[in-house]
């Protein structure tokens, strides 16, 4: 809300600024045709980018740049050669329409708007109690339709945050077939969810993802956290600060996370009877990677499946587009997979191969989403109609994938 007021805002500011040169001119003035007309296109411009921003389908930093972009076109566009007319206008109706432009837009407002949204602390909340229903609610659908591992990772992980680790495992249990194809997250996941669940067998099974997580990517940074963790309890307190010390270059420098695993690092060495290290030592250093050798960070891969109930809607000509989208990074995709709908179900691989630009591709990527289109105009753009489906955030690399189509673009 507080953006849009800005925005608003804004674009009023430049309204007034161009109706202000005119205004004060003591000279003959011009016409103000044109330049009411730019500020009217762009005017619905930045209502169009906010309206994007706030359903989501335009990031923070994009909103950001267009709308400074948008910003620059209209001065310069209201800054282009006028036509000479032969009027002027006095202070006195300067002043009127100065003063009667915000009133009465925050008339407007009041009337017709919902001004009890500008006042933050009437803005409902999310008890726990509601937050506990949509769990119980998607506990519910998975029971019925348990093939769904993006349910069931959703759901462990909510079972987490509600500090419910035993019935997180219990979710988790439905996602091992994924963690044997290469998933990390999920391994270091379900080991936090073993980890906390407080039983000795549990402790042993976290234990056992977590090495096999480095294995497959030593640049884990929660895997290296709770290895460290593992050993210090045991202690080794050697093997807990080789851990943490691959950690540290990983983290943001000063950040909550790099300080704290600083002090466990440094807690490690005085029982080690080691001197205690600072954070500047870790700055110029480089943590542990996945083996290039490997490839692993090139590629994604896994299965798209039909929702039943949207089958009857995908036609055999219509297009499928498979794609990955880097997590808080620009739109453009990282990698495109196109087919038919006749092809569905199928299996798919995105590789660095298929990138639109070779530095802006998967190896480049730290979390990555998956997404499916089916696209009744053959278009890559979204359009009112396209079917739909999605992943949750996953490391490239990662197999085994369960993408759904079971959304319908509005």
């Amino acid at each position: 809300m507080t953006s849009l007021i800005l925005s608003a805002g804004l674009v009023t500011l430049l309204v007034l600024a161009v109706l202000v040169f005119f205004l004060f001119r003591s000279r003959p003035l011009v016409s103000d045709n044109r330049r009411a007309l730019n500020v009217a296109v762009y005017r619905d411009q930045l209502t169009e980018l906010e309206r994007e921003h706030q359903e989501g389908s335009l990031g923070d930093e994009d909103f950001s740049q267009a709308q400074e972009e948008v910003k620059r076109r209209l001065l310069e566009d209201t800054a282009v050669t006028p036509e000479v007319t032969d009027y002027t206008h006095g202070r006195k109706v300067a002043l009127a329409v100065l003063l009667a432009i915000p009133v009465a837009a925050a008339s407007l407002y009041m009337w017709r708007g919902h001004p009890e949204a500008l006042n933050p602390q009437e803005v409902p909340q999310v008890s726990e109690k509601q937050i506990q229903t949509m769990v119980d609610s998607l506990q519910a659908k998975l029971d019925k339709n348990p093939d769904n591992p993006q349910g069931w990772a959703m759901l462990a992980r909510s079972y987490m945050n509600l500090d419910r680790p035993k019935d997180a495992v219990k979710a988790f249990a439905h996602l091992v077939p994924q963690m044997d194809r290469g998933d990390t997250s999920l391994m270091v996941d379900y080991a936090e969810a073993l980890a906390a669940s407080g039983d000795d067998p549990g402790m042993v099974q976290a234990q056992g993802w977590v090495n096999k997580a480095l294995a497959l990517e030593p640049g884990n940074a929660k895997g290296l956290f709770m290895a460290g963790g593992f050993a210090f309890a045991s202690k080794d307190f050697r093997k807990a600060d080789t851990y943490w010390e691959k950690l540290m270059p990983l983290l943001e420098p000063g950040s909550q996370d790099a300080n704290f695993v600083l002090e466990n690092l440094n807690a490690a060495r005085a029982q080690l009877k080691l001197p205690p290290l600072n954070a500047d030592k870790f700055q110029m250093a480089t943590g542990p990677s996945t083996p290039a050798s490997a490839n692993a960070s090139s590629t994604v891969a896994g299965h798209v499946s039909v929702d039943p109930g949207l089958k009857d809607k995908i036609a055999a000509s219509d297009t499928v587009f498979i794609f990955a989208r880097s997590v808080g990074g620009p739109p453009m995709p990282l990698a495109v997979l196109r087919a038919t709908g006749a092809q569905l179900p199928m299996d798919f691989q995105l590789t660095d191969a298929m990138a639109m630009s070779p530095q802006f591709n998967l190896s480049s990527a730290g979390l990555v989403t998956i997404e499916v289109r089916v696209s009744k105009s053959g278009k890559a753009n979204p359009t009112s109609g396209d079917l739909l489906g999605s992943s949750l955030p996953v490391r490239p690399g990662a197999h085994g994938i369960q993408l759904v189509i079971n959304r319908v673009q509005p």
